[in-house]
């Protein structure tokens, strides 16, 4: 039998024949992707030889540069292990953390010095001002404060060495013109039209004068659109008192755009966040540091030379007083009453404003105290010398047959300050609350300047309804009152 002829062998192999041709051809296509992937590789090879020609020269330094550094260190592997090792043991033993505090340390006294170098030049201004004040009558002083006329005065003992004989002869003019009328009804429109050159005359500013001005960049707002800057310009414009200083209205803009854009930060923004302590301190001052004499002053000069030495934004005093009292309303200010048209009824406003603050503060305290230390924390955690200086008042109202209150009602706005930064009471009460102790320091202390013992006898300044438009929103907000 011939075999090659049974149907089935040859069946058989034209079945093996086309499975030779399937293999030969899927190994074509393999072949063809091989091909197409290693052309794909030699394009993308060539495009970088042409970004970087020099590419196997520079592979070739960096070998060189390693086997050269192996050379001159052949265990630099052990050292590196060793290093780590040692490392992580001084991780472990908590000396990181105490490096990391004296760094720390150092940055922050970097940062005091630099911050002094910008103060300097302010604290000169009211060193001048100390050798100028007694040439200066308290009836004028006061008169300047109330029609919020302090600045171009700060600013003339600013580039001085003494007052010039016009200045001189203009503050007497004032005095005379004080004599003459109730120094408390004296406007500012009046001394602007009687002493231009002492009390600059306020107007509207112009549109040119507006658009010259990077609104957002003083107010250090973000504002790529140009949003912002278009909204405040339109708002300036609208304004129906005039508010800029003919002198200088950039100065007004300027000081506009600074504190509107602040408000607004502070308003939308924990009182505890960095970016809003860093900004309030940026326009109303230092105060980290504690003085005395921020406390005790009642001459309203003086006290807002103490503002300018500790940094308090010269562009925020050169708003006048009526736009603050209507544009910039205070918390819980009345906007109709007028502040330029009686100066005496803004201070009992204030006055007003200031003790609902004071009291739901102390109330804060003494609730928060009592939950977080017993019923006896005066005895338990206020300084000895403190509470014996309020048993002290208590018996004058007891001896004066006035009714009594409690212990803590005797208590200064200054010491609040005290009461909550104390180590104890911060760890067991107020950290949890305040959470950055520098922050509510340093608006109690801004605050303490408007509200301290002998404060009722000074006239409110401008930077009096800044500060607290500002710290008195910040306090209710931080103490979780709602903001009247």
């Amino acid at each position: 039998m011939n075999f090659d002829d049974d149907p089935i062998r040859k069946a058989m192999r034209d079945l093996n024949g086309a499975s030779d041709i399937l293999r030969a051809a899927t190994q074509a296509g393999r072949n063809a992707d091989v091909l197409a992937r290693a052309l794909e590789g030699q394009r993308r090879f060539d495009e970088m030889l042409k970004l970087r020609p020099t590419i196997f020269e520079e592979m070739a330094a960096n070998h060189k540069r390693i086997t050269d550094m192996l050379d001159r260190r052949p265990n630099i592997l052990e050292e590196m292990t060793r290093r780590q090792s040692e490392f992580d043991k001084f991780v472990s033993s908590g000396g990181y953390p105490q490096a990391t505090g004296r760094f720390s340390a150092f940055q922050e006294a970097l940062a005091s010095v630099e911050r002094l170098d910008k103060l300097l030049p302010k604290a000169d201004v009211y060193q001048r001002m100390l050798g100028a004040r007694p040439l200066i009558p308290d009836t004028v002083a006061d008169a300047l404060a109330r029609g919020g006329a302090l600045a171009p005065m700060l600013e003339r003992l600013g580039t001085a060495t003494a007052l010039d004989h016009s200045i001189v002869e203009q503050l007497a003019g004032v005095e005379e013109l004080i004599a003459g009328t109730n120094a408390g009804r004296l406007s500012r429109t009046a001394l602007s039209a009687q002493f231009p050159d002492l009390v600059p005359e306020l107007r509207f500013p112009t549109a040119a004068e507006i658009a010259a001005v990077d609104l957002a960049g003083v107010a250090g707002v973000g504002d790529a659109a140009g949003e912002w800057a278009r909204a405040t310009a339109t708002q300036m414009a609208g304004i129906e008192t005039p508010w800029v200083r003919d002198d200088r209205p950039e100065l007004s803009i300027e000081g506009y755009a600074a504190f509107k854009g602040m408000t607004e930060i502070v308003a939308r923004t924990s009182p505890a966040a960095p970016r809003a302590t860093q900004l309030v301190r940026a326009e109303l001052g230092d105060y980290r540091r504690e003085d005395e004499a921020d406390e005790a002053v009642d001459d309203a000069m003086l006290a807002s030379g103490l503002r300018i030495a500790r940094g308090f934004d010269m562009r925020l005093a050169s708003l006048p007083m009526a736009l603050v009292g209507h544009i910039f309303v205070p918390f819980g200010m009345v906007p109709e009453a007028p502040p330029e048209a009686d100066p005496d009824e803004l201070d009992a406003v204030i006055s007003l404003m200031f003790r609902q603050l004071e009291r739901r503060l102390r109330a804060f305290i003494d609730r928060s105290m009592k939950a977080g230390v017993g019923e006896k924390w005066i005895r338990q955690r206020v300084h000895k010398n403190i509470r014996e200086e309020w048993e002290r008042r208590r018996q004058a109202d007891v001896d004066a047959q006035r009714a009594p209150g409690e212990l803590f009602d005797y208590a200064d706005f200054g010491d609040y300050r005290g009461i909550i930064e104390h180590g104890e009471n911060w760890r067991d009460v107020f950290q949890p609350i305040f959470k950055v102790k520098t922050a509510i320091a340093e608006t109690l202390s801004r605050l303490s300047v408007i509200r301290n013992p002998v404060a009722h006898v000074r006239p409110l300044t401008v930077e009096d309804l800044l500060t607290l438009r500002v710290e008195g929103r910040r306090l209710y907000v931080w103490m979780g009152e709602p903001v009247p």
